[in-house]
């Protein structure tokens, strides 16, 4: 305990003693412009990785563009495919590998610029002592001016989607029906009449779902471009394109992948399916975004939220029930352009 207490005082005593050295600090603003962007980004993301209520997890690669226009139109390009889909089975047509792909335009409201003291990290160092990790930052105190740039836009846009589904888990075998497109006959996966082998993988019965999805919703994005030269130290800057998005979906088109079975007589017959326990049309979802305004580097995206669906099981009644939900999230190389039309500050 006094070895804590020892190392907390002695972090605290360089941390003042940094912050005064920081303080005495002189510095050049070299850029302030936060309309000195490359307005134009491609993005290829060797991997993603999205957790979801219909399979579990599915991992894979994407790509994604965004061409902000002007003043008024932000466009944005989003695709993904699974190499990972929990339940998919190349070998077993029921299934569907993961793929999602969406586009949307987007409708300057505001985009004003507001000065705010920003922070200047001049160095960051790191060390560990009995299992506790302690970091020292060297900062210019108060932080340095910087124009930044706040933008309002409202966006809409349309998404496709395909995923594996785990059929046991998802939805209850008395509601999930079946028929037979040869016979006309209906009946659940419960009844099983026509004695249909089901390709069970890790306990459970996997099948395919499609969605067509449209979305609305608002996009705020932060722009900044601050580079000083500080005396002692050299470069140092603040800069980010980032960009936080919220959205309602509806999606009219939700349907399970038509079904090829085998009975215990080996007459293999098509099914279509349907699931009496309802759909969810409506969802939403929110994210993040960010890369540099010129600089070629790596861009990151998130998202959390739930997709329109077919209604779970939730035989605990529980509030919330986590098999509807998803979270994404996607890291990857990007190339920024410049291409005209560019806004200008007035």
């Amino acid at each position: 305990m006094k070895k804590i207490i020892y190392t907390a005082i002695f972090m605290f005593v360089v941390s003042f003693s940094l912050e005064l050295k920081a303080q005495s600090v002189t510095y050049r603003v070299t850029k302030n412009d936060p309309y000195d962007i490359k307005n134009f980004t491609v993005a290829i993301d060797p991997l993603f990785f999205d957790v979801n209520g219909e399979n579990g997890f599915a991992f894979g690669w994407g790509a994604r563009a965004n061409w902000f226009m002007g003043k008024a139109l932000d466009f944005n390009f989003d695709i993904r495919s699974g190499f990972g889909t929990r339940g998919y089975d190349i070998d077993n047509d029921n299934t569907r590998n993961y793929f999602a792909m969406e586009g949307s335009i987007g409708l300057t409201l505001s985009n004003k610029v507001r000065s705010r003291n920003v922070p200047i990290i001049l160095s960051s160092s790191s060390y560990t002592s009995g299992g506790y990790t302690y970091t020292t930052t060297y900062s210019i105190s108060g932080g340095v001016p910087a124009d930044t740039r706040k933008i309002i836009a409202f966006r809409a846009g349309a998404y496709q989607m395909t995923n594996s589904f785990d059929l046991n888990k998802n939805l209850h075998d008395s509601l999930l029906m079946f028929r037979n497109k040869d016979t006309d006959s209906e009946f659940s996966m419960k009844e099983n009449k026509d004695t249909i082998t089901f390709p069970v993988v890790d306990g459970n019965t996997w099948g395919g779902v499609a969605s067509t999805a449209v979305f609305a919703g608002f996009n705020f994005k932060t722009i900044r471009q601050l580079v000083v030269d500080v005396d002692g130290w050299g470069v140092r800057q603040n800069s980010r394109y980032s960009d936080f998005f919220i959205d309602g979906i509806f999606a009219p088109v939700i349907a399970l992948k038509n079904y090829r079975g085998t009975n215990n007589h080996g007459v293999e017959s098509k099914y279509d399916l349907k699931y009496e326990g309802g759909k969810r049309v409506f969802g939403w979802r929110m994210g993040w975004s960010y890369r540099k305004p010129k600089d070629q580097g790596f861009s990151f995206k998130w998202e959390f939220g739930q997709r329109p669906g077919f209604k779970s099981v939730n035989e605990k009644n529980s509030a919330v029930n986590f098999r509807n939900w998803y979270t994404m999230i996607t890291y990857g190389l990007y190339i920024p352009l410049k291409i005209k039309p560019i806004a200008t500050a007035e």
